[in-house]
């Protein structure tokens, strides 16, 4: 329960720091304006680089989450194993052996998360790259002063930045080249070091994509002679990555519905193949009244919407998924949030960053009824069914951003 309950101080002076940095915006964007490398680098050092030193070599926490498990296969790729044949792992095939590159340096798991943090970095500049306005720098600080972000990747190792980055790397150099093929090559580079939940969003592009037979092509010069390589050496082993799909996380809307229906098998394929089309649909019925278009736009919206109703729909969701999306929400739309969704994203972070560590805590598992529980089951499950508020609210003024309702910032070509 002290975990729980150093998140939740953490979050509150975090959400206060961020409340300030948007009171005095004219004023801070002003000062941080003068010189934007220098900006992004000190509040890097002061929210990332310099907690991270105080944590891990200071204080000498030991590191827990997921980066134990990445830990873990990083080092039996370092050993020359053979991804899902030698050794299961639900990511990517290039996720673990990208890892060994650290413990190559340092053999610790702390130079995982010291990874990652180099990983939101480059993402960070990637996206600076691709479309720049008067509070650019502004917004790049206020992303790193959620509560959020700086707890999924500080404290959880969480890798889910690293989908971003790569959309936000085939989006620069694609606006540098203007050749979509890039867009293409670059995006099954991705699918290949992150995770498979990158191909969703790939899919929407290339259904409304009018480059979509170069994107195409750039996905396939990567996409075959990987497949190949991976069947010879791994066989049918290579669908490891969908066994994930088999796990029950917390919050999203099954979650909320086992208790009172009396329980949900979370094993059930049912469950996995009807979440991904109701993730499909659902995306797909914005994206088609997406406005002005742009390839740009689109494919920042495709992967935005997509993860957010994979938030609230897929069984297999859980916080750490809002990680994945909140550099690009922030970056390109935090000038189109009045107060009300400042507010509302605020308290989205607050619960996104303390949540799972209750879950957890609590026993990590669904509720088959309402008979039994105490007052930590009740506020687990309160903030489940406004944490998912929150996200069906942010996927609906999405939508109204997407349709040019709400105007934004321009971030075409």
């Amino acid at each position: 329960m002290s975990v729980v309950l150093g998140k939740v101080s953490i979050s509150l002076l975090l959400s206060l720091f961020t409340i300030i940095l948007l009171y005095k915006k004219e004023k801070i964007n002003g000062f941080l304006s003068v010189n934007s490398h220098l900006a992004i680098i000190g509040a890097w050092f002061g929210l990332r680089l310099l907690p991270f030193c105080m944590v891990y070599v200071f204080l000498n926490f030991s590191v827990k989450s997921d980066v134990i498990f990445f830990y873990d296969t990083a080092r039996q790729a370092l050993k020359g194993m053979v991804v899902y044949r030698d050794f299961w792992q639900p990511y990517s095939p290039l996720f673990p052996y990208l890892n060994a590159v650290t413990l190559a340096i340092v053999d610790s798991p702390k130079s995982i998360i010291f990874l990652m943090m180099i990983y939101e970095l480059i993402a960070i500049y990637l996206t600076k790259a691709m479309f720049s306005n008067k509070y650019t720098v502004f917004y790049i600080v206020l992303y790193l002063a959620l509560p959020a972000p700086f707890i999924f990747l500080l404290f959880g190792g969480q890798e889910d930045i690293f989908l971003w980055l790569f959309i936000a790397w085939g989006i620069w150099y694609y606006k540098k080249s203007g050749n979509a093929i890039h867009i293409g090559f670059i995006l099954g580079l991705g699918i290949l070091c992150t995770k498979i939940l990158l191909i969703i969003p790939i899919a929407l592009l290339l259904i409304f994509s009018r480059l979509r037979g170069k994107i195409l092509t750039g996905l396939l010069i990567v996409g075959i002679p990987s497949v190949a390589i991976m069947l010879y050496l791994v066989g049918e082993k290579i669908l490891a990555p969908l066994q994930l799909g088999d796990l029950p996380f917390a919050p999203n809307l099954v979650s909320i519905l086992s208790p009172v229906i009396g329980g949900v098998q979370p094993q059930s394929k049912l469950l996995n193949w009807g979440g991904l089309l109701i993730i499909l649909a659902g995306a797909f019925y914005y994206l088609k009244n997406l406005k002005p278009y742009s390839e740009t736009r689109l494919l920042v919206f495709a992967f935005i919407l997509t993860n957010m109703i994979t938030i609230i729909v897929h069984k297999n969701s859980l916080p750490n998924y809002l990680y994945t999306i909140l550099l690009p929400v922030i970056y390109f739309f935090g000038e189109s949030f009045k107060t009300r969704q400042w507010v509302l994203m605020i308290l989205l972070n607050i619960i996104g960053a303390v949540h799972p560590s209750l879950w957890y805590y609590l026993g990590g598992k669904y509720y088959d009824s309402f008979i039994g529980w105490n007052m930590l089951n009740v506020l687990e499950y309160l903030l489940q069914i406004v944490y998912l508020g929150l996200c069906i609210y942010f996927v609906y003024f999405l939508s109204q951003l997407s349709s040019g309702k709400i105007k934004t910032p321009s971030i075409g070509e």
